[in-house]
């Protein structure tokens, strides 16, 4: 059965979104060993995206069981992200090049911050 381009975005970003909270953690652990001045407020700041974040991850999952769309496995390598999924029982396979994911997470995190990557 063909799944809808609506249906792979909503799989392809539940597989992402860990990698966000991934990215966001490391650069709170970049602060905390820096001379920041602002150490504090970034971390909050930080902090927050990554429960807004959380909020969507379970909204996302909410979407996804109610669509009868089921991650089977996620597994990342150093060049890919292997995701076998399955949608109204039939299963599919996604294999996004780690180049192209991290693009994607970079553009999420921009959106979640409100930053406008056209005018950069």
């Amino acid at each position: 059965m063909k799944q809808s381009a609506e249906e792979l975005e909503l799989v392809k970003k539940y597989a992402e979104m860990p990698l966000l909270l991934d990215v966001i953690e490391e650069d709170k652990k970049r602060i905390d060993e820096s001379s920041v001045i602002l150490k504090r407020e970034l971390k909050f700041y930080l902090s927050s995206l990554q429960d807004r974040i959380t909020a969507d991850i379970y909204e996302l999952k909410k979407t996804l069981r109610d669509r009868d769309i089921k991650i089977i496995e996620q597994r990342r390598t150093k060049d890919n992200l292997f995701i076998s999924y399955s949608i109204r029982k039939y299963q599919h396979q996604m294999n996004p090049l780690m180049s192209r994911v991290r693009t994607d997470v970079l553009v999420m995190l921009a959106d979640y911050m409100k930053i406008d990557l056209t005018k950069t």
